[in-house]
């Protein structure tokens, strides 16, 4: 009996260091486990910072790559046109004038506002917008956009987008005109605000042509004035100044609606303009 008991006791004692030991296991591998896991965590994470990183210098390096292609691009197109030595033309010009506000002087102005260029507040009795827009067969060209005015002319140069720049305060201050060079494109785009330039003895609007022109195209448009018409004392007049100083009347200017006209004309060489006059009725303005 006391054999049979020292044998059970035994296996009891066995059987609990088995149970000790496999539970221990467990605790081990839960613990290696749960270690792993936070490893391979990190891992993941610091994999995942490396790889977007990387997807982000990889982005970069492709936009500075496509900028850098598309910049070559552009000046083999400059070179190709320097080499074959392509005659400059401006294929078309166009110029769209608005006008808003047209008041006699003797009435006192429609509104005030600073200007800053001057830096200073000017009465406004008469307003126009006169947007240019300039298309050339090449990109390899240089032109002056000017704008003078017996007013106040504010030019703003839209494409290519150029910050006004002006050589010497004098020139900066002048208030009926302004000068600027644009250069490597074949579209200008410009829009200038003209203050008080539309009065009595300046009724006439024109635009120049910087080139040989083949197209060139003028819109004029009263119809955001009040009382239109009565505002005109009949019909305006169109004409072409030659290079001689010569000065043509022109056939061909088409009213569209109700104080809107546009003229086209084709063919014109370069410092020759083109005109439309018009005949308003100041004492009408007076009332």
């Amino acid at each position: 009996m006391e054999g049979y008991y020292n044998i059970e006791t035994l296996m009891v004692i066995l059987s609990a260091i088995g149970t000790l030991l496999a539970f221990g296991w467990i605790v081990i591998a839960r613990h290696y486990k749960s270690n792993n896991e936070q490893k391979l965590l990190k891992l993941e994470n610091e994999h995942r910072d490396e790889l977007f990183k990387l997807k982000t210098e990889q982005e970069k390096d492709k936009k500075d790559w496509e900028s850098s292609i598309e910049k070559e691009k552009e000046n083999l197109e400059l070179e190709l046109d320097k080499k074959k030595n392509v005659p400059l033309i401006q294929e078309s010009k166009t110029v769209y004038v608005k006008y808003l506000h047209i008041k006699n002087p003797k009435d006192g102005p429609v509104y005030s506002r600073y200007n800053d260029r001057l830096e200073e507040e000017i009465d406004v009795f008469s307003e126009y917008h006169y947007y240019r827009f300039n298309k050339y067969n090449i990109k390899n060209n240089s032109i002056k956009l000017t704008d003078r005015s017996s007013g106040i002319v504010d030019q703003n140069i839209l494409y290519p987008w150029k910050k006004l720049t002006f050589t010497d305060l004098p020139s900066k201050n002048l208030k009926g005109f302004i000068s600027q060079n644009v250069d490597d494109s074949d579209c200008y785009f410009s829009a200038t605000t003209y203050y008080n330039g539309f009065t009595e003895g300046n009724e006439d609007i024109g635009m120049k042509m910087e080139m040989d022109t083949l197209e060139a195209r003028i819109i004029v448009d009263f119809s955001s004035i009040i009382g239109l018409k009565k505002l005109f004392t009949k019909e305006p007049d169109a004409y072409k100044f030659e290079l001689d100083g010569g000065k043509t009347k022109l056939l061909g200017l088409e009213k569209i609606s109700e104080g809107v006209y546009h003229l086209a004309k084709y063919n014109l060489k370069k410092d020759e303009s083109l005109l439309v006059d018009f005949h308003v009725d100041w004492n009408y303005l007076e009332k």
